[in-house]
């Protein structure tokens, strides 16, 4: 079953891929490592924003990061094709947040729940949540990720 399937199955579908906003590029390719730039999370079209524990709650930042999952997904899928993917080896989730907010890592499982869902719990990857005090244009969770292309 292709991976785009068990999206679907799952009842998540795929946004469209986001250009990049400076000077950068959104995937970069390099041997078997895609390298995918820090994403938000969109909804219609518009970025998310708040802060996680002021503005939101764990919930709405747990739907923030499954959605910038989604998003990585997409750029991925453009760059290179989903189902040439192995594996997601490496996420960085940070979170903004209130300075005594404490649950960045359940946060960070909105992102890895879309990846247990396509690759299983043997192929979850390594990963960090740290709390930020701002983000670009606002928004309260953003992604940088490492994937392996398939051997």
């Amino acid at each position: 079953m292709s991976l785009l399937d068990r999206l679907s199955q799952a009842g998540l579908a795929l946004p469209a891929p986001i250009a990049p906003l400076g000077s950068y590029q959104t995937v970069s390719i390099s041997g078997n490592q895609v390298y995918v730039s820090g994403l938000g999370p969109f909804e219609d079209g518009k970025p998310i924003v708040g802060v996680v524990g002021r503005d939101m709650s764990l919930e709405a930042a747990q739907h923030a990061a499954r959605l910038t999952m989604l998003m990585i997904l997409s750029c991925v899928d453009q760059a290179c094709g989903l189902d040439n993917i192995e594996r997601c080896n490496l996420l960085t989730v940070y979170v903004r947040a209130e300075p005594d907010f404490t649950q960045h890592p359940n946060v960070a499982n909105g992102a890895s729940d879309v990846l247990l869902t396509l690759f299983g719990r043997d192929k979850l990857p390594a990963r960090s949540a740290l709390g930020m005090y701002s983000l670009p244009m606002g928004i309260p969770v953003e992604i940088d990720s490492i994937f392996e292309l398939k051997g």
